[in-house]
């Protein structure tokens, strides 16, 4: 927690922010279960790794959950409650939840996206998404996610989660998303590119003129050959 804590103040210094804020970790916290004047984010698509306290047994998943809930308390002192949900292992029998790790990069990110929420919900800074940044799947993760063992998934974070406003979401980019968008350095986020579509060319919409052209010459050809024709048997 205290790399958090740390990358976490970094991010506040860089927005310029003055008023102290402070981020804890809380196992307790539930998705929409806000008092007033508390705001939330989630991000469900973060890449963890995790290893079992019981046999040793280490997996990834690039489908971590994670729980923000954030507040401008008085005298404009801010605190933001986290909680990372755990996943169980796969090869033991009565296996434990274990809480994920994440690298550096992928902290520094969500800790960025979080400190736009931060901005937004109160201080009216407007954000848009392309200012958010797409948290990097840095590993090949193989397999489908395994949601009977994901703490997550058990609890309903992600049915819960599609009732929550657009406004209030940061939704990342799926596989179908990434396709179509091109990267940016980090501190732009990523940005999506201009589909683009066909515009028919001037050579497409000249064809029914060479048509007309093809015929009007093959026309002028045989009126000249029975001008010819006629020319000669008057002539004789």
């Amino acid at each position: 927690m205290r790399t958090w804590q740390d990358i976490f103040a970094v991010k506040i210094a860089d927005m310029h922010l003055t008023e102290p804020w402070t981020l804890q970790e809380d196992d307790t916290l539930q998705v929409h279960v806000l008092k007033p004047g508390w705001k939330e984010f989630v991000q469900h698509r973060a890449l963890g790794r995790f290893q079992c306290s019981q046999c040793f047994h280490e997996w990834s998943s690039a489908k971590v959950h994670i729980l923000f809930h954030m507040c401008r308390q008085h005298r404009g002192q801010g605190m933001v409650w986290m909680r990372a949900f755990r996943q169980a292992c796969r090869q033991c029998p009565n296996p434990r939840l274990e809480k994920p790790t994440f690298s550096q990069e992928t902290v520094e990110r969500l800790l960025h996206n979080l400190v736009l929420k931060i901005l937004k919900y109160f201080y009216h800074v407007p954000v848009k998404t392309s200012d958010l940044m797409e948290v990097v799947v840095d590993a090949l993760v193989v397999g489908p996610h395994d949601s009977a063992h994901c703490e997550g998934c058990q609890l309903g974070v992600c049915s819960k989660s599609q009732l929550t406003p657009a406004s209030d979401v940061w939704w990342p980019l799926t596989d179908a998303d990434k396709a179509r968008t091109h990267r940016t350095p980090k501190h732009k986020g990523m940005r999506p590119c201009a589909t683009q579509t066909h515009h028919p060319s001037p050579r497409d919409n000249s064809f029914p003129w060479k048509c007309c052209c093809c015929i009007g010459s093959s026309l002028l050809c045989v009126l000249a050959v029975l001008l010819f024709v006629l020319l000669y048997f008057i002539m004789n």
